[in-house]
């Protein structure tokens, strides 16, 4: 019986802008590797260093270049597979004229010929390896943090919207909703009512659930502002806030 080639990359990918040395980082990463608690597996790290030679001013590629370096990704992961790596692609990472690929594996000796073949056919990029242990390295740089995945989550809904057809410039009537005990939820709406929040429909407040509405563009930086707010509001009141969703206003 053959043997099952082993999955290196998953399906579900996002990506987030940060910074390192003032430079923008540019992330993507495997959200399943992000989410879930992956530390008892694949117990070392690779990452992979990919000298950009024509880097743009935000120190990423530029086409035809950018393609390129995805062609070699993908012929890398590809290699693995062939070879039967157990190892998984967790992050791309790109700063600085620099792409770097981020490996989680089960053994160095198996993956380190076929990265050395992959590098030999590529003789005119500087390709060096950088070897830890661990995901300390995913989670110190890709993991996002609490406040990474309320903006992700906050931009996903805009840009939902926006593929439905909703006019981002033109105010929505943003539902924010909040679960829990009732004293907390009268207090949040309470609160929010001083910060110009209405209640959707006439509170209910012992069914555990009030839903308040701002009226207010699809700007992903202050809508992210409100949710940080409620999420803070929410800890201060003992309840949960649970997001947001709105109707498309073309």
């Amino acid at each position: 019986m053959a043997k099952k080639k082993p999955q290196i990359v998953f399906d579900q990918w996002d990506n987030y802008v940060s910074q390192s040395d003032d430079k923008p980082l540019f992330i993507s990463f495997d959200v399943q590797a992000a989410q879930e608690d992956l530390t008892d597996t694949l117990p070392h790290c690779a990452r992979v260093l990919i000298p950009i030679q024509r880097p743009n001013d935000n120190g990423g590629p530029v086409p035809p270049e950018s393609e390129r370096l995805y062609e070699m990704e993908d012929e890398l992961c590809a290699t693995l597979t062939q070879h039967g790596v157990a190892c998984r692609l967790v992050g791309r990472l790109t700063c600085a004229g620099m792409r770097e690929l981020v490996f989680q594996l089960d053994d160095w000796e198996g993956f380190r010929p076929p990265v050395g073949l992959w590098i030999m056919n590529h003789e005119d990029y500087q390709i060096d390896v950088s070897e830890h242990e661990g995901w300390d390295f995913f989670d110190d740089c890709i993991r996002p943090t609490e406040d990474i995945w309320m903006f992700l989550a906050d931009q996903h809904v805009v840009q939902a919207l926006i593929k439905a057809g909703s006019d981002p410039d033109k105010e929505h009537a943003l539902e924010f909703v909040f679960n829990g005990k009732e004293h907390g939820l009268r207090q949040a709406a309470k609160a929010l009512q001083e910060r110009g929040y209405k209640p959707q429909a006439k509170p209910d407040f012992a069914s555990g659930q009030i839903v308040m509405v701002k009226r207010m563009p699809l700007d992903e930086e202050a809508i992210f502002a409100e949710s940080v707010a409620h999420r803070e509001l929410a800890e201060a009141q003992g309840i949960e806030y649970d997001g947001w969703g709105a109707e498309v206003v073309r």
